[in-house]
C-alpha cells in the first residue's frame, strides 16, 4: 500500500501463505492443492483462524490433567 501497488486477492493470499512458518507446511499444502480454482485472502484468513482455534482446543484438552 505504501508504494501504490495494488495486489489481486489471490496474490495477497499467496503472499500471506508464503509468510507462514514452516510448521504450517501441511496447512499451506492443503490450502494450495486441496482446492480447485483461485484462493482468496478471506479463505486463507478463515482457515488460519480455524486452525488456531483447533490447536487451542487441543491444548486445552491436553492440559486437563486426565489420563
Amino acid at each position: 500500500a505504501n508504494i501504490d501497488v495494488n495486489l489481486e486477492e489471490e496474490d495477497k493470499a499467496l503472499h500471506l501463505m508464503c509468510a507462514l512458518p514452516r510448521s504450517l507446511e501441511n496447512f499451506k499444502n492443503t490450502l494450495l492443492y486441496g482446492k480447485e480454482g483461485t484462493i482468496t485472502l478471506d479463505e486463507v484468513q478463515s482457515a488460519l483462524r480455524t486452525q488456531e482455534l483447533t490447536n487451542f482446543r487441543d491444548l486445552k484438552v491436553d492440559d486437563s490433567g486426565e489420563a
